[in-house]
């Protein structure tokens, strides 16, 4: 990039067929856009009408803020752009100046159509201008130059960059996601956010007490997540009430009993912070737990959602998805996780009748509920 933008001009996409709740979708992500830039020095952020304008100063660090905006739910595209008036000269002057030592491909609108020339007289002017070496074009380019004639001024942008797509993190609610030490929970956490739910981790230890030094790697999976949400929050929640009640259940049910408990759980932490649903990580077929009998046994009396957004994705394709989105190396780390319990000759195909009687049996409610007390809640 050759120039220093005046202005980074932000593209919506999905947000575009909402109607006549546009509005409501533009506004949280002005807010989240905010949020995630409330440390970076700029002028002022602008809607308009059809984008949203960031408009830069001097002390702008425009990598950084690059950084930032690629991880906020709801942005189509964006990039670094100039504003001159929407003249023919002006605008040829512009695109020959950003396009400076570059081999450029052009894409030229012009939204304003009482404008006194066309689009593609804009760029028939620069293919002239080519030939006589002027400006270097090539239609197969992947280093574009996109030019938006409005009625007041133009937009010359000439550093695009691709957005997060999906909703602006809010507008769908809140979710409790059932957040382990493994893989595939923080790509579940991803794809949640990424339809607009904001995120409420639940994480189940197997500690005395929530030792900060001890759940270090929950921290850094959060953290590695926090880019893509304006706010969050973390329970940590003890394993040892659930173990200590479950010492008499037959062996080959303790996976799937497991399950149950954490729904229970986690249901009833959406109560308490009145969100719609609660998220998993799982993938039908992967583990003992998530064969399709042992998914509806444990989900059985479970009044709230769950949704699985991984549930058809091969492993290969999660832990891909977590390298992109930068969650996979915090985890890997080490960690003593309660969720990776293995047992030999886990029951495959649970009922849902005998997973009642075991949690009446065990007082599952009562169980839940001391857990729930004993949890510790954080604002991240």
């Amino acid at each position: 990039m050759l120039m220093k933008p005046k202005i980074i001009v932000i593209h919506f996409g999905e947000i575009w067929l909402k109607g006549g709740n546009r509005r409501m979708f533009v506004q949280r992500l002005y807010n989240n856009i905010e949020n995630a830039l409330k440390d970076e020095s700029y002028d002022k952020l602008e809607n308009d009408r059809d984008r949203l304008l960031l408009y830069l100063n001097k002390r702008s660090d425009y990598k950084d803020i690059a950084g930032r905006l690629e991880k906020v739910f709801g942005i189509s595209w964006f990039g670094g752009c100039t504003t001159v008036r929407s003249t023919r000269k002006e605008i040829l002057d512009a695109v020959l100046k950003v396009s400076k030592g570059r081999t450029v491909r052009i894409e030229a609108h012009r939204s304003d159509k009482s404008l006194p020339f066309k689009s593609y007289e804009l760029v028939s002017d620069l293919i002239r201008l080519s030939k006589k070496r002027v400006i270097s074009l090539d239609v197969k380019s992947d280093d574009t130059v996109y030019v938006n004639a409005k009625t007041r001024q133009t937009y010359v942008s000439f550093d695009k960059h691709r957005g997060a797509q999906g909703l602006p993190v809010g507008v769908s609610g809140k979710a409790v996601i059932l957040l382990s030490g493994g893989i595939d929970s923080p790509v579940a956490s991803y794809y949640a956010m990424k339809r607009g739910l904001e995120p409420i981790y639940l994480h189940i230890h197997g500690f005395p007490s929530p030792d900060k030094k001890k759940l270090a790697k929950i921290y850094k999976v959060s953290e590695s997540l926090r880019g893509y949400s304006p706010s969050s929050m973390l329970y940590f929640a003890p394993f040892h009430i659930f173990q200590g009640n479950a010492l008499d259940i037959p062996r080959r049910y303790e996976l799937v009993l497991f399950k149950r408990f954490l729904y229970l759980l986690a249901e009833e932490v959406s109560h308490k912070e009145r969100a719609d649903c609660i998220i998993t990580g799982e993938s039908l077929g992967q583990v003992a737990s998530q064969t399709m009998q042992n998914l509806k046994a444990s989900s059985a009396g479970v009044d709230q959602i769950i949704l699985r957004p991984l549930i058809g994705m091969d492993k290969q394709e999660i832990v891909d998805m977590a390298g992109r989105i930068g969650t996979y190396r915090a985890s890997i780390s080490d960690y003593k996780d309660v969720c990776s319990i293995a047992i030999r000759g886990s029951e495959l195909r649970a009922k849902a009748k005998d997973l009642d009687a075991i949690c009446k049996g065990m007082g599952m409610k009562k169980v839940v509920m001391d857990t729930l007390k004993k949890s510790k809640r954080e604002v991240l």
